[in-house]
């Protein structure tokens, strides 16, 4: 996937764990700070028997009309375009699920949003 040059892609790295009680998802960085109109986002779960819940894989705790568009590229990659309009901390949570088994992980990590 490619941006323009002016457009940086702001990538988390999503890593699930079921060897942990309660299993539990990770987040590379937890968070990133987004001073760039419509910006994008980008997720990839690299644990291998993982995959993005295919009907939420992100959601808002609260309505963000800065994230209106979300696309599932893949099972394990997810992007969002970050309008980036209002300045604030938006925590979202993305949800994972285990191949085999469907159990299912989350983790919240958040998106600053700066002006430009």
């Amino acid at each position: 996937m490619t941006t323009p040059a002016d457009k940086p892609v702001y990538c988390f790295t999503v890593t699930a764990s079921d060897i942990t009680d309660p299993p539990t998802a990770y987040c590379n960085p937890e968070q990133v700070t987004v001073g760039t109109s419509n910006a994008l986002i980008e997720f990839d779960l690299i644990t291998p028997g993982y995959s993005f819940d295919p009907d939420t894989p992100i959601t808002f705790a609260e309505p963000a009309a800065d994230f209106p568009d979300l696309w599932v590229i893949s099972a394990t990659q997810v992007t969002m375009r970050d309008r980036c309009t209002v300045p604030g901390d938006y925590t979202f949570t993305i949800h994972v699920v285990e191949d085999e088994t469907g159990k299912r992980f989350k983790v919240d990590p958040s998106i600053i949003n700066t002006t430009h």
